[in-house]
C-alpha cells in the first residue's frame, strides 16, 4: 500500500469513527506529513473533506464523505460543532 493510500484509509477511518481530526491525530511520523497534508489537500478538491478556512487545523467531512459514508445526520452535525 502506498503512502497515499494510508492516508486516504486512514482518515475515512476516522472521518467515521468522529467526523473530524487533526493531522497530528492521524497515525503518520513527521517525515510523511508533507505527503500527508498535500493527500489531505487533493481530498478537500475533491470534496471528501472540508475546512472553515485554508489555514484550519481541523479537518471534517466534505460533502462526498457525507454523501458515501454509512454515518449519521446526528455524526455530521457533532463533526460541524
Amino acid at each position: 500500500m502506498t503512502l497515499r493510500d494510508s492516508v486516504w484509509n486512514e482518515t475515512l477511518k476516522q472521518l467515521i469513527k468522529t467526523g473530524r481530526f487533526r493531522i497530528s491525530e492521524l497515525p503518520f511520523d513527521d517525515s510523511e506529513r508533507h505527503s500527508v497534508r498535500r493527500t489531505l489537500k487533493q481530498m478537500e478538491e475533491m470534496g471528501w473533506l472540508a475546512r472553515e478556512s485554508n489555514r484550519a487545523a481541523i479537518w471534517r467531512m466534505g460533502e462526498m464523505s457525507k454523501q458515501h459514508l454509512n454515518v449519521s445526520e446526528e455524526h455530521i452535525e457533532r463533526a460541524w460543532s
